[in-house]
């Protein structure tokens, strides 16, 4: 009877063999297989919303900074002329006369009319040209847009036509607000320029102490009064003690 079964003996040692082989090699297989990795996710993106689209860029320097008069102890007065709506070819001769360097706070839509007439005033007497808004609207309380489009187009034309952008701006009327110097700042102004006593009729006006002081700023116009009212300014200054500068020389 053993010696029948020998044979059966035989084969199921090769079918254990045979099973000890295949789950060998199944581990083998298991172990050579990368681990799964989990699936990379894609970097979020920031939501799109209504404060991106409208985006606006900073301003260029910064909002600019409100001042009435200059800091300093030199026994100087500044003159600045505002508008351009007359215009007349002795002005400049008026104003070398009495050594007087001014800033003119223009309007484009006077300077468009004879833009020449203006940078030969300019280069004729050592003065300046700065931003007085195309239009010369009470900016005081109008969107940030709308102050910006009164403001910045003006800078960018009077560097083209008279070669250096304006530093300096002047609210009409002297009415700003905080749009107002987010505006003058974003066309690169430092600082807009309002004053404390004004030229007219051939009279000085204050609105404080009624004299000149060092570093006071005079407000005039380009009007058919233009050489008596330089020579009241000339008069006054010199009733205090002061000489005409310009105002650029101060405010860098």
């Amino acid at each position: 009877m053993v010696e029948r079964l020998k044979p059966f003996r035989y084969v199921t040692l090769a079918v254990l063999a045979l099973l000890v082989a295949a789950i060998f090699l199944a581990t083998e297989e298991t172990r050579a297989r990368p681990e799964p990795t989990a699936a990379r996710q894609p970097q979020s993106q920031p939501p799109t919303t209504s404060a991106t689209l409208n985006f606006r860029p900073e301003p260029k320097i910064g909002p600019a900074k409100l001042l009435y008069k200059v800091e300093t102890t030199d026994p100087v007065v500044f003159l600045t002329i505002d508008d351009g709506a007359h215009r007349d070819p002795a002005m400049a001769g008026i104003l070398k006369r009495n050594g007087i360097k001014a800033a003119f706070f223009l309007t484009d839509r006077y300077v468009r009319q004879d833009p020449e007439f203006f940078r030969g005033l300019r280069d004729d007497t050592g003065s300046a040209i700065e931003n007085h808004t195309a239009t010369h609207p009470n900016l005081k309380g109008k969107s940030l847009e709308q102050q910006t489009a009164e403001i910045v187009p003006v800078s960018d034309t009077y560097e083209k036509q008279f070669g250096l952008r304006p530093t300096l701006f002047r609210a009409p009327y002297g009415n700003s607000d905080e749009a107002t110097l987010q505006a003058a700042g974003e066309a690169g102004a430092k600082y807009v320029v309002n004053w404390g006593s004004e030229v007219r009729g051939g009279q000085v006006r204050f609105s404080g102490p009624r004299e000149f002081r060092p570093g006071s700023i005079v407000l005039m116009h380009f009007t058919d009064n233009f050489e008596a009212d330089v020579n009241a300014f000339m008069t006054q200054a010199r009733a205090n003690g002061l000489a005409p500068a310009l105002l650029t020389d101060y405010l860098r």
